[in-house]
């Protein structure tokens, strides 16, 4: 990337920065997208009419394209006969915001010294978010939850006077020490074993521990699978079969830590929770299949929600859906099998751009595509991808992705003599 349009970019490494800041505060964090991405769009669209260099390879482009329709599509294909089409209409109109959002993240990262930047940022706010979670289980308090907490109340006092500025609290990620927050820090989580990594084998097992401890003592089931996901993956790349041995040991403290804060549990400990938790996923299971069954080629549409009167709608009682319903029965029931499919094409084309980047690249953009396994291995129990937050964290990741693997602009080639 040239000298002459580093100016231009240097916002936006600072602005992903703040907006996964502010992911706890959904208002925010809506905020911040909206804003972000119409200056982002309107600044590309002005280079480009003024003639502007690229600002990201062919590949990268085409990849960030690929990515965003495999999640936008299905979610218009579903709201064409969508029951709430209202609704669902309203969603693949805002979820256009995620285009520009794509492409900022990509162009943030195409540059080595802004990538190093920003993921040590990321790594810093993991460790931040981390470290404060297990000083409120070890002491009662929280500085970060303090002031996460007096801002929440700030924006609740605004929005009494704003009426419909507000975004649904439900579809954001979640609150500090809340399940959604520490799936989150799990999914944050390679961003800062990778810069530890890069200090010293002793700094990248401190932070695998802080991590493993604070998830552990969370009670979020979803942040368990998300974080073993990243385990198993550092241990593809970084460990051989001698070192095997620690990591189970990393993981078998985990495990034993999270049983012995389950069994502390009140009304019934650890069999209770385990009981609620499969109670609510057999729920979400029933509800889901009958959605499928209803509407099995496009779905019911993106955040749909089903009336009482409905033969799908929960039972009394239930709180199935209350977490989301999880990658695996939120797809075929809001996009159907055309979404799936849509989907897996997207998973598919990612991979092939994986295989065929060199090792530079794929070192660079290692981060990044854990953080985004992570984000979509938690099947049954992560925020739903459609109508919130956690849909927006998911694109920035593949923009981050993308970028940091074929973002980077080659350089002229030399003249022949």
């Amino acid at each position: 990337m040239s000298g002459a349009q580093a100016p231009s970019l240097r916002w936006t490494p600072v602005w992903i920065v703040a907006l996964v800041a502010a992911w706890p505060l959904p208002v925010v964090a809506q905020a911040l997208l909206s804003v972000g991405a119409l200056v982002g769009l309107c600044w590309l669209l002005w280079r480009r009419s003024r003639g502007g260099g690229a600002v990201l390879s062919g590949p990268a482009w085409a990849l960030t394209g690929v990515l965003f329709c495999a999640y936008w599509l299905p979610e218009v294909i579903a709201a064409v006969d969508a029951e709430t089409a209202r609704s669902a209409w309203r969603w693949v109109a805002l979820d256009l915001r995620l285009l520009p959002l794509l492409c900022l993240a990509a162009v943030a990262v195409a540059d080595d010294a802004r990538r190093r930047w920003l993921f040590a940022a990321l790594a810093a706010l993991a460790l931040a978010w981390t470290v404060d979670g297990l000083l409120a289980v070890a002491a009662g308090h929280s500085l970060l939850q303090g002031l996460y907490a007096n801002a929440g109340r700030l924006l609740a006092g605004l929005a009494t006077l704003m009426p419909g500025v507000a975004t649904d609290a439900s579809h954001g990620i979640g609150a500090l020490g809340s399940p959604g927050h520490w799936l989150t820090l799990a999914c944050l989580s390679p961003f800062a074993l990778d810069w530890a990594a890069r200090r010293s084998v002793v700094a990248w097992w401190v932070a695998a521990l802080v991590f493993v401890a604070g998830i552990a003592l969370s009670n979020a089931p979803s942040a368990w699978i998300a974080f073993a996901c990243v385990l198993v993956l550092e241990l593809v790349r970084r460990f051989d079969r001698r070192r095997l041995l620690g990591v189970l040991v990393v993981v078998g403290f985990g495990a034993g830590l999270a049983w012995s804060n389950m069994s502390r549990a009140p009304e019934g400990g650890a069999a209770t929770v385990v009981q609620d938790l499969a109670e609510t996923t057999a729920a979400s299971w029933r509800e889901s299949r009958c959605l499928m069954r209803t509407h099995p080629i496009n779905g019911v549409g993106v955040g749909a929600m089903v009336s009482g009167s409905s033969d799908c709608a929960p039972d009394s009682g239930s709180d199935a859906g209350s977490n989301g319903l999880g990658l695996l029965l939120e797809l075929p029931a809001e996009t159907g099998l055309i979404g799936v499919l849509l989907w897996l094409a997207g998973a598919a084309l990612a991979w092939r751009a994986w295989r065929y980047a060199d090792t530079g690249a794929r070192m660079s953009a290692w981060p990044a595509l854990q953080a985004l396994a992570a984000m979509l291995v938690p099947f049954n129990a992560s925020p739903p991808v459609y109508a919130g937050v956690w849909g927006s964290a998911v694109l920035l990741m593949a923009g981050l992705y993308a970028g940091a693997l074929w973002g980077r602009l080659d350089p002229e080639p030399a003249s022949q003599s």
